[in-house]
């Protein structure tokens, strides 16, 4: 017992000392790597005052290059966002505009990228829509711009929560009988905008302190609008503070956070393919730390990052360096629910419209081509592309066939907020991601959730809910069989006199 507890003692003392020297060395670390002044003051508080971002920034190879806190968020009183801090001016958004002073390259290639302005694209859908993603919700529910939900018995308790104090309400929400629309917000907000982005607002701000909106902020959304005007978040992809490469190419990461769920479940695709077997199985083996890595010799399965940004080789020779566009290979452009088109140079996104393609669809083929070769045959990477090309018309005619029949209930006056639930639901959550299905091979995706389950949903509504309303003779334009068995039923009721 007397050895077990001076064995305790023994490491109790090494874990305290270990702590206070590291703690030491980060505070002192100015002198050995570098660091400016300015971070170096900013370390003498946040080593105690934020140790965890601090231990993570030294991990990462900003600390071993010199970069430090105050070269990241210093800003200028320009920016809306910033703010005094201990005779500083800084801001605690680090956005596109800061990153550029070390990569600008880098975030030239973002910001042309659609990813950069999936916030800006998501925005302009709103706008069409009527309202923010949630004006389905509210259509299917029939809430008008007057509708209340009140809070109730819990009100108080959040007003009295510890946490009201610091928290960036609106003051549409400083209300115990707020409005739906503005109770949606919450849920869009860090449902579809945790991804697309927010347009960052800002509620209170004084000299030494800026508070963001909670409908705006945190989201960390790709496409995020900030305050000085930037758009996009490199953070959305490298988390702060160690900002590994690891996290990035993992894919099932930073990519799969977004890339997921019902209408676009590429990371759930990719678990249930091949690759995402071998992954799985052997990343851990893998060196996915350096700055161009190589499949063969860093890597021996594809994630999302090295498939549509890694650098491509041709034996030793880099013949495409790594790149921030992230539709670098892509041929179509599949994520808009109501159309698939050819990717064109300078062609204008289908969501809004003064956003141009930054390349060419079979530019990026002949590209794709390469990556995959670095494995694969030519022929078998062929076979696979051409068989994705090949099922893009069927795929479009089944959503066609759903926007038209949609088009002439609204034309007749019978539509309802069900059928554009319904139609949204062809188009976003069987559609698309049988088109994302077909690139990225997880078998049940493209057959059982794929092609299967599109034609069941769209005969199931055509027979069930179309036909009352528009007729068997329009619906069997569609689909032949329904107006025959249709005939059938009723014969077989008038025989039997059923009502």
């Amino acid at each position: 017992m007397k050895s077990y507890a001076r064995l305790l003692v023994y490491w109790l003392v090494v874990m305290l000392v270990t702590g206070i020297l590291t703690n030491t060395a980060i505070a002192d670390s100015g002198n050995d790597k570098n660091l400016s002044d300015e971070t170096t003051e900013c370390l003498e508080c946040h080593i105690d005052a934020t140790s965890f971002v601090v231990n993570d920034w030294k991990r990462s190879k900003h600390y071993f290059n010199g970069t430090g806190c105050y070269e990241c968020h210093k800003s200028d009183e320009s920016n809306p966002a910033a703010f005094k801090h201990n005779g500083y001016v800084i801001s605690t958004l680090v956005t596109p505009k800061q990153c550029a002073s070390c990569h600008p390259g880098v975030v030239k290639e973002y910001t042309n990228s659609i990813h950069s302005k999936s916030g800006l694209i998501a925005h302009n859908a709103e706008a069409k829509a009527g309202g923010n993603f949630a004006v389905i919700v509210l259509q299917m529910m029939g809430w008008g711009p007057k509708t209340i939900i009140p809070h109730g018995d819990y009100w108080k308790d959040i007003v009295n929560d510890p946490a009201w104090t610091y928290a960036g309400v609106p003051e549409k929400l400083k209300t115990s009988t707020p409005k739906a629309t503005d109770i949606l917000n919450v849920f869009s907000g860090f449902g579809c905008y945790s991804c697309h982005g927010t347009i960052i607002k800002i509620v209170r701000k004084s000299e030494d302190k800026v508070v963001f909106d909670l409908t705006t902020w945190p989201m960390i959304g790709a496409g995020t609008v900030n305050p000085d005007g930037t758009t996009g978040s490199c953070v959305a992809c490298h988390p702060f503070h160690s900002f590994k490469l690891r996290v990035v190419r993992a894919g099932v990461g930073a990519c799969g956070r977004c890339h997921e769920s019902e209408d676009h479940p590429n990371y759930e695709m990719y678990g249930r393919s091949l690759h995402g077997a071998m992954f799985l199985s052997k990343a851990h083996e893998w060196n996915l730390d350096s700055p161009a890595i190589k499949a063969g010799r860093d890597y021996f399965a594809p994630t999302c990052a090295t498939c549509h940004m890694g650098a491509v080789y041709d034996g030793d020779d880099m013949i495409y360096p790594p790149t921030h566009n992230p539709a670098s290979i892509s041929k179509w452009k599949l994520g808009m629910w109501k159309v698939t088109v050819v990717r064109k140079a300078g062609m204008s996104d289908p969501g809004i419209p003064n956003i141009k393609f930054p390349s060419d669809g079979l530019k990026n083929r002949e590209r794709a081509i390469a990556m995959c070769s670095q494995c694969h045959t030519k022929q078998w990477v062929a076979n696979a592309l051409i068989n994705g090309d090949l099922s893009m018309a069927t795929l479009d005619y089944f959503r066609q066939i759903a926007l038209k029949v949609e088009n002439d209930l609204q034309e007749a006056g019978l539509h309802t907020p069900a059928d554009r639930k319904i139609v949204r639901d062809i188009g976003a959550m069987a559609v698309r991601p049988t088109c994302i299905a077909m690139f990225h091979y997880a078998p049940g995706y493209i057959w059982w959730d794929g092609i299967y389950k599109l034609a069941f949903e769209l005969t199931e509504w055509l027979e069930n809910s179309v036909e009352p309303r528009l007729g068997a003779d329009y619906v069997s334009k569609y689909v032949s069989w329904i107006k025959e068995h249709k005939e059938k039923v009723e014969k077989y009721r008038e025989k039997r006199q059923l009502k």
